[in-house]
Parts: C-alpha cells; sequence; structure tokens
C-alpha cells in the first residue's frame, strides 16, 4: 500500500475528535521500514509505543527518484483509538 493510502487509511471523520501520535519513518528502496521516531506524542505512552510497533511492520511502496532508488523519510499521522 503507497504511503498516501496508509495515510488517508488513518484519517479521522470530521467532527470526531481521536488523538493521534506523528512519527517519522525512515524507508528503504523497496519500501520497508528501517528505522521509526516519535516525533509527537499522543499523550499516552502506551499508546505512542503500540503506534510505533504498528508502523515498524507496515510496507510501503517502492520509492524512486529519476532512475534510481533513495532512502527517506516520512511523517506519519498514526490515529490512536
Amino acid at each position: 500500500m503507497a504511503l498516501i493510502d496508509q495515510l488517508l487509511a488513518r484519517t479521522t471523520p470530521p467532527g470526531a475528535q481521536k488523538r493521534k501520535t506523528i512519527v517519522r519513518v525512515l524507508l528503504d528502496d523497496a519500501g520497508h521500514v528501517q528505522d521509526v521516531v516519535l516525533k509527537m506524542s499522543c499523550g499516552d505512552a502506551s499508546k505512542d509505543a503500540h503506534a510505533l510497533d504498528e508502523v515498524r511492520k507496515m510496507r510501503f511502496a517502492r520509492g524512486q527518484l529519476g532512475s534510481g532508488t533513495v532512502h527517506r523519510w516520512h511523517e506519519l499521522a498514526y490515529t490512536v483509538d
């Protein structure tokens, strides 16, 4: 699933009050997660830890820049239930 699809899947409907954990994700050429860093807490350490674990398990589309592939960081908002 592409990164944009992952982001859209985690959006909340209008009027809903859900907290989000913001993480930075380092992806390799193949879209595998290499590192995950907490950028902004949702206010609950256990839910932040759960978000980090879930993001580590995700797979993303391959990234390409021109004719070569690149490692890249992305920010991802993970909705906390």
